[in-house]
């Protein structure tokens, strides 16, 4: 019986540590659908198209609970393709259990390959909860991302909901 509660004791902790700690990795991936609406070269109008999102991400622990990152994300399916690189900083809160709230702000370049349309600059804030796992974290949330102009100004924005899943080393 003294075995059978030291392993639960050992799997237990192992099940809910630290994946934020200072040092740490994390790599996540990124699987959805979006559409986008054309019209003469800005994203808002007639045209809609649907696309498949596919990325990839990495993070790196800066500090206990920090992490800094660079993400890539492509957008298929749809015309013309889109490609995103995004700079991302998030802290996540430390509590005493496998619950921990996040936020965080970034950076992100949308390139669209057709010369037709601009290609973008945006930044925003996102904040959730990140529920820990063994090796990882899955987090749900809300992201507000600031569309930039020509002088660095937000012209628009969108919101829209988030799910992640990150596996640290």
């Amino acid at each position: 019986m003294k075995k059978i509660f030291l392993l639960l004791v050992i799997v237990s902790s192992l099940a809910f540590g630290n994946p934020f700690g200072a040092g740490n990795k994390s790599i996540g991936i990124t699987v959805g659908s979006g559409s986008v609406s054309y019209s003469g070269g800005v994203l808002v109008g007639s045209r809609v198209e649907n696309y498949y999102i596919v990325g990839v991400s990495a993070d790196f622990f800066v500090a206990e609970n920090l992490a800094v990152g660079l993400g890539y994300s492509g957008w298929f399916g749809g015309t013309p393709t889109i490609n995103q690189g995004t700079i991302p900083v998030t802290y996540y809160v430390p509590t005493d259990s496998k619950f921990r709230p996040y936020a965080g702000v970034f950076y992100r370049y949308t390139y669209i390959a057709d010369a037709q349309y601009d290609s973008y600059s945006s930044t925003g804030v996102r904040a959730g909860l990140a529920i820990l796992f063994q090796n990882g974290y899955a987090g749900f949330g809300w992201v507000q991302e600031y569309y930039l102009n020509d002088e660095g100004r937000s012209d628009t924005t969108s919101g829209y909901p988030e799910a992640v899943i990150g596996f640290s080393f």
